[in-house]
């Protein structure tokens, strides 16, 4: 039988292998004709550029640095925290943070309750400690910070208040 393939023509050849590339191309023309047309596909450029903006602002968004606040103003930031804590655990939580910036708990406060620009009127002294938890009972509009006084380690050991 393979003597019989052999001696066939050249015509018989070229016809069986016309064939069979046709029929393999019924199934390329099926396979293209499931594709989406070109024009429906958004280029690849677009999608790539696309998505390398979507990146770059995930990216952009997440190195913004947060502003960096002095101290003075943290502690009028614990201060405000403090009175306006929704529960007791929350208050002296921010309390203990607080006291973290202070060389003492019993470290004095002054509260300017009048200033006519010479001379100015102080409330009763008191202690950080005391305020802190003077802000968390009452839960009244905080002083803000007017003076503060460190020690050598960078550390509030006085402060100064006006209301």
């Amino acid at each position: 039988m393979t003597k019989h393939i052999l001696n066939t023509t050249p015509l018989t050849l070229a016809l069986l292998v016309a064939l069979i590339i046709g029929a393999s191309s019924c199934k390329t023309k099926k396979n293209l004709a499931q594709v989406t047309p070109v024009e429906e596909v958004e280029p690849v450029e677009e999608q790539v550029a696309e998505e390398l903006e979507e990146v770059t602002e995930e990216v952009v968004e997440e190195r913004v640095p947060e502003k960096i606040l002095s101290k003075e103003q943290k502690l009028n930031n614990y201060f405000r925290e403090v009175s306006g804590a929704a529960t007791t655990d929350a208050a002296n939580g921010n309390i203990d943070q607080a006291l973290n910036m202070f060389s003492s708990p019993d470290a004095p406060v002054l509260i300017v309750i009048y200033n006519d620009g010479a001379n100015p009127d102080y409330d009763e002294p008191t202690t950080i400690s005391k305020y802190l938890n003077y802000l968390k009972d009452t839960k009244t509009k905080a002083a803000t910070v007017e003076e503060v006084v460190y020690d050598s380690e960078g550390r509030i050991k006085e402060l100064v208040l006006k209301k």
